[in-house]
């Protein structure tokens, strides 16, 4: 709560407030209509619709203005229920979806009326001019308090309004993940809640810090610049994201603000029920971008890396039968399997073509040809089964592509 400086109402004698108390009643209409208007849309703040909520408006002003002769009565006089009143005005303004800017209209206004009914106040006080330019010093004094406390109102409601569509928008995301995902009508419902309108398809987005070394000394993560479009779980040490409808053209750049900071994984564009699908294969793209086997500093999306990806979710069968394709190198010593491997894995991807293979391998054609004797010698039939040379592709590919590009010895 915002202390009120009560030094002002300190210089001035008691009986002032008893003087001026009997001109509460027709301020109070006075700085209504300046509030409100007259139904003709000239006030600051929303009409209320019915006469009781116009009555209770009134009487928190009443309820100002008594305060404010029960200070100049007495200053000890206590202060926190008349703060928690403006408190609430400020919610109130938060809640209409006015403009802070409109509670200073609404105290300026209230300033300008204060100062008419202090132009009569001369009669009232007996023409001691000196006890009313006190009296306004003390008015400024209650008006900063009062400011303050509006402001504070206001930006407490925006805090709870946004912690509340955060939590929203999570229960919505939870539920579009979910396995099953959550029911129709209720994702409708939370949707509208959350004002989020349901797109036809959906992308999952994984993200992972990027590791440079100002990640890896800094104490907390990097922010996440979330756009507002987007659906995210931020409580995840990797989290996630869902970005609606993202094949439109406005959405081309809706990430890239990300990029900086961030390993960014995009996985398909599905239907919004399938969301819990595109994001198993977000997961997957982030996990071979975070080994480098999928290179790049841009989205790294997932429909672009099809063939890595297939690989990556057959690991286990692929280890498996690693060990019966890929035996006939077991034999050799480390640095020329290397090399063999290496070499068997560029035939393989350029259809055993030597020029092009050895532009792969950055060695001359005819090293590459020398290989490829000694590599039918290993594998004998094997390297011209079609079928084969497809299962020993898929197994290198999945074994060795994280490794650079001309990693074994030449």
């Amino acid at each position: 709560m915002t202390a009120l400086d009560c030094r002002p109402f300190e210089a001035i004698p008691g009986w002032v407030g008893t003087r001026l108390r009997p001109a509460i009643e027709d301020a109070a209409d006075e700085l209504l209509r300046e509030l409100v208007g007259d139904g003709d849309g000239e006030g600051v703040v929303p009409p209320p619709s019915d006469g009781p909520r116009r009555m209770r408006l009134r009487a928190g002003i009443v309820a100002g203005m008594a305060h404010f002769c029960d200070l100049l009565e007495n200053p000890d006089t206590g202060w926190g229920r008349v703060a928690a009143f403006y408190r609430a005005v400020g919610r109130q303004l938060a809640r209409d979806g006015r403009d802070l800017a409109e509670s200073h209209q609404v105290l300026r206004r209230s300033a300008l009326a204060a100062w008419r009914g202090l132009a009569s106040l001369t009669d009232i006080l007996d023409h001691d001019h000196d006890h009313v330019l006190l009296v306004v010093e003390a008015q400024f004094a209650y008006l900063d308090a009062v400011t303050a406390e509006i402001a504070e109102g206001y930006r407490a409601e925006h805090g709870v309004a946004a912690r509340d569509a955060r939590m929203r928008r999570a229960r919505l995301l939870a539920l579009l993940l979910g396995e099953p995902p959550g029911e129709r009508d209720r994702i409708a419902s939370l949707a509208e809640q959350a004002r989020w309108p349901l797109p036809r398809t959906v992308a999952a987005v994984a993200v992972a810090v990027r590791p440079t070394p100002a990640a890896r000394d800094a104490a907390a993560r990097p922010v996440l610049p979330v756009p507002a479009e987007v659906l995210a779980d931020l409580g995840m040490a990797e989290p996630h994201l869902l970005v609606p409808d993202p094949d439109l053209p406005e959405r081309a750049g809706l990430l890239e603000p990300l990029l900086g900071d961030w390993i960014v994984a995009v996985g398909p564009t599905v239907p919004l029920a399938r969301a819990r699908e595109s994001l198993r294969w977000a997961r997957d793209t982030l996990t071979l971008a975070r080994r480098g086997a999928l290179g790049g500093n841009g989205l790294i999306r997932s429909a672009d890396h099809l063939p890595s990806l297939v690989v990556f979710r057959a690991g286990e069968l692929i280890d498996d039968a690693a060990s019966t394709r890929l035996a006939p190198l077991d034999g050799l010593a480390p640095a020329q399997r290397d090399r063999l491997t290496e070499t068997l894995q560029a035939l393989l991807e350029h259809n055993f073509n030597a020029a092009r293979a050895s532009r792969r391998l950055r060695v001359h054609p005819q090293t590459v040809r020398y290989r490829l004797r000694q590599l039918e010698d290993l594998f004998g039939d094997d390297l011209r089964d079609p079928r084969r040379c497809l299962e020993m592709e898929l197994i290198l590919h999945a074994r060795y592509a994280t490794a650079p590009v001309g990693h074994g010895v030449s």
